[in-house]
């Protein structure tokens, strides 16, 4: 086994920018020792499926970079992690006051809504019951279902939300968020277009998509599936009740306002990172001799990433998400996701193959070095104990054909900072951290 320093990194401050799956945050000292390594002096990198961009980030520390990504909310972190904004205090309070103004007329309209939310909250822990139904029923883009109390209040609030661009209110109130959360959270977004029109400041928009991962009362603070308070029999759980109460309690203003703070904190990137919102053939086609090297990190798992993030974006788009039908059924799917998701063909065992073969390809067209990302084998369930579509031995043979140079390293926390060659068989390799280096 061969060990390759990192030698001395220089500190970055660094954040991460909300909590997401497959986040690099603890590898970004290697990752940049494995593109520096590879990368001919003075190229860019192109970051392939940025997701929350704190790879992008490190990278444009020390050269330039283009970070590219389906999903709009990659853009708005790309651009915001580089290039942050600091908020003078005025700029806060007249943001948090056209915030203020849409809100109290809004609260003051949906009372029924958040009266009986707040019963349900107080109640909670001897009689769970109320919640749970908000939980299971409460999105008013759901209908004829739920308590007789609970339909009567998304129907006075459903008209009042709609004229008022209460898009998170009215989707995923209840369901994701406190309703009082969400319409917070909709006060800021339509603040924003008070101030800014329909161009956002990225810094703000960062900051907001930070505050809905930090109120969020899933599970792992992603948006997968709501809490699920009830067994498949139907009977109420108890574990989920406490965490609820307590992560709906939080308020969404000062929330905001220690986003705000972090991002004024950041230093911004030493060189220029272009933040593209593209998947990764049309950006594979646009790529120029500018680029030195590719950095990839495809969501190859059975589970879409879009579907953990689609509430960020819908924060980002500011858009009428809709809601697609769960499978085989014409209601509405319980994660609540958006018409139009993202379904990625590294999440697709007929396309995963060809994908990183087209993947592999493109970067010898280009004639530049390929670092890829292969994240630890997720637990899985007992009806699907492999999440991973592909093998590390798998991959390793593909980039065999298109690469002379093909190496497999692992991965130690940042705080480590050196990075080793491996040389014993992949199958020991299912809880590792790996990168696969290609180059001709």
């Amino acid at each position: 086994m061969n060990e390759i320093n990192l030698g001395s990194q220089a500190s970055v401050a660094e954040i991460r920018p909300v909590h997401y799956m497959g986040n690099k945050s603890r590898f970004l000292d290697a990752i940049e020792a494995a593109v520096s390594e590879v990368a001919a002096p003075g190229t860019a990198a192109c970051d392939l499926f940025a997701g929350t961009a704190v790879v992008a980030r490190r990278l444009a520390m020390s050269r330039p970079v283009i970070c590219s990504d389906i999903q709009a909310y990659s853009t708005v972190f790309a651009q915001a992690l580089t290039q942050p904004r600091a908020f003078t205090s005025a700029e806060v309070d007249s943001l948090k006051e056209a915030a203020q103004d849409w809100l109290t007329t809004t609260e003051r309209e949906i009372q029924d809504l958040l009266r009986l939310e707040e019963r349900a909250m107080t109640n909670a822990q001897t009689d769970p019951g109320a919640l749970a139904d908000i939980i299971e029923n409460g999105s008013l883009a759901v209908s004829g279902r739920g308590s007789m109390q609970l339909q009567s209040a998304k129907e006075s609030a459903h008209a009042v939300l709609r004229e008022r661009t209460a898009t998170l209110t009215r989707y995923y109130g209840g369901v994701y968020f406190s309703y009082r959360q969400a319409a917070a959270m909709d006060a800021l977004r339509n603040a924003f277009k008070a101030i800014w029109g329909d161009v956002s400041d990225v810094t703000a928009l960062a900051a907001l998509l930070g505050v809905a991962s930090d109120l969020v009362s899933t599970v792992g603070s992603h948006f997968a599936q709501p809490v699920q308070p009830r067994t498949a029999a139907g009977k109420l759980k108890r574990n989920w009740i406490a965490p609820v109460t307590r992560r709906r309690g939080l308020e969404t203003l000062p929330a905001f306002d220690a986003w705000l703070a972090r991002y004024a904190s950041l230093p911004p990137a030493l060189y220029e990172c272009r933040a593209v919102q593209a998947d990764y053939q049309s950006t594979l086609a646009t790529l120029g001799p500018e680029v030195g090297v590719i950095y990839a990190d495809p969501p190859y798992t059975r589970d879409h990433y879009s579907r953990f993030y689609h509430v960020l974006e819908t924060i980002a788009i500011d858009d009428d998400p809709g809601v697609t039908p769960a499978q085989g059924s014409s209601q509405p799917s319980r994660g609540l996701y958006r018409e139009d998701r993202h379904q990625s063909p590294f999440s697709i065992r007929t396309q995963v193959v060809p994908a990183f073969q087209e993947l592999f390809a493109n970067a010898k067209r280009l004639d530049v070095p390929l670092v890829l990302s292969y994240s630890p084998m997720s637990e899985g369930t007992k009806a699907r104990p492999e999440t991973r579509l592909v093998s590390i031995d798998s991959l390793m043979s593909l980039a065999s054909d298109y690469f002379a140079n093909v190496r497999l390293l692992t991965m130690e926390s940042s705080s480590h900072s050196r990075f080793n060659r491996v040389e014993v068989s992949a199958e020991a390799l299912s809880s590792a951290e790996v990168l696969i280096v290609g180059s001709n």
